[in-house]
């Protein structure tokens, strides 16, 4: 069985390999946005970043990706140059020269966690132009699923009212911030298969969805922008093999996970491309 696209206002997401490449390509030949200064084939915002906060789950640590200096938060603040030269000068630091990093993304973290322990371990309040990345949600409805069929259907309303506090906490405490938020992938291509005894597939989806309908609303009305976690990494999950999977990416198979659910070094290096993309279009 495989689950429909998330469709949300109109937009499509879970579209097919070939479009999410070729709009991907189109995406990139459009930077070079007004309101900057050139810097190499990237517009440096005049104002400059003072400071990177990176809050969120394991989506964006260094653990699973291979260590230190290895997860999204870590590349998209410094690239590894000679692992990663196509983002040779593509990183904050290449950017705005002696930006600040605030990396307090943990692993299990939910939106509770990012709630009561990351945002009371940021700097207090001040005008100081800052770029925030968050990633959340995704154990917020695997807390949802209960072995034996139980699923928690309320828990997306505690998740709503969670994500409003975390953006409305942000904005006052840095009124000159921009928001990237991510969206929550899907490890199982679509199929379902988290292991989870007698849990019914399409009602965990429709909770799923719900979840990142969620970021999609709640993001956008507090002015974050968008990062598409979920159909960037659709067909590069646990059946990414499978050529008869509709999200099967016959240019690049590759797997981006590991343990099932968390981002491989290759999955760090996609999510920080997905950062670093929502930069350019806003700068």
């Amino acid at each position: 069985m495989v689950i429909s696209p998330l469709t949300v206002e109109g937009e499509v997401h879970g579209v097919s390999q070939r479009d999410r490449h070729e709009s991907g390509q189109k995406a990139e030949s459009r930077v070079g946005i007004s309101g900057g200064t050139r810097q190499g084939n990237v517009t440096k915002r005049a104002e400059g970043f003072k400071r990177y906060v990176g809050l969120g789950d394991s989506i964006s640590i260094d653990e699973y990706a291979g260590g230190p200096g290895w997860g999204a938060i870590s590349l998209f603040y410094r690239n590894k140059d000679k692992i990663y030269p196509e983002f040779k000068g593509k990183d904050l630091c290449s950017l705005y020269p002696g930006i600040d990093l605030y990396s307090l993304a943990s692993d299990g973290a939910v939106s509770s966690t990012v709630l009561g322990e990351q945002l009371p371990a940021l700097p207090p309040r001040d005008g100081d132009p800052t770029i925030v990345t968050l990633t959340v949600g995704g154990n917020d409805f695997l807390s949802s699923l209960w072995p034996g069929g139980g699923i928690d259907r309320g828990s997306i309303n505690d998740f709503r009212l969670d994500l409003t506090k975390i953006l409305r906490t942000l904005r006052e405490r840095y009124p000159n911030c921009t928001i990237i938020l991510g969206t929550i992938y899907d490890s199982t291509d679509g199929v379902g298969d988290l292991g989870i005894p007698d849990v019914d597939v399409q009602e965990g989806y429709a909770l799923f969805h719900a979840f990142n309908r969620a970021i999609l609303d709640i993001g956008k009305s507090h002015g974050a922008q968008i990062a598409d976690v979920y159909s960037h990494f659709l067909g590069h999950g646990s059946h990414h093999g499978d050529p008869k999977n509709p999200y099967y990416c016959a240019e690049d198979p590759s797997h981006w996970f590991v343990q099932e659910i968390e981002p491989n070094s290759r999955g760090a290096h996609e999510i920080r491309r997905l950062f670093w993309d929502v930069l350019m279009r806003v700068l």
